[in-house]
């Protein structure tokens, strides 16, 4: 197998991970929006096995570099410089790659914003109940009868 054609092979596996992590940060979106937790749990854990098997690619992808004699850092760019053939495909590789990673940046940022605001969200409320103040039903209570929290500040 020339180098040509193993490169493709790990860039193709690449971009099937790509596309599939893409689409898990869709699903995400919509767990996140409808609060499924339980949910979440889970694409979390796909999620994570996804990142695994782009490393592997990335890994054999270093390797194959390395073992043709190439810098290892070397982008694919300068790869598709580099080959003298016919290198069309992989120039369509490479767009389709930067086209997901964009996509996938663009969904990720979109879910930290929908987590941050949940977390926000839960936090106003979190202040809110800790400053109700409730009567007092037992014990010695102030002479306004009225404890200050539900929740002890000092957790």
């Amino acid at each position: 197998m020339t180098f040509k054609e193993e490169l493709i092979k790990i860039l193709k596996d690449e971009l099937e991970v790509l596309k599939l992590l893409r689409d898990i940060s869709y699903e995400k979106t919509d767990v996140i929006i409808k609060d499924e937790l339980e949910s979440l749990d889970e694409i979390t854990k796909k999620e994570t096995e996804l990142i695994n098997r782009m490393a592997l690619a990335e890994e054999n992808r270093i390797k194959l570099l390395d073992s043709w004699g190439l810098r290892t850092d070397m982008s694919l760019s300068e790869i598709i410089e580099k080959i003298p053939e016919d290198s069309e495909d992989l120039v369509e590789i490479k767009e389709e790659l930067t086209q997901y990673i964009l996509d996938l940046q663009d969904r990720n940022r979109i879910n930290t914003e929908l987590i941050q605001d949940n977390l926000e969200w839960l936090e106003f409320n979190v202040n809110l109940l800790s400053s109700v103040e409730t009567p007092t039903t037992y014990g010695k209570g102030s002479k306004t009868g009225v404890n200050r929290s539900i929740f002890d500040r000092k957790v």
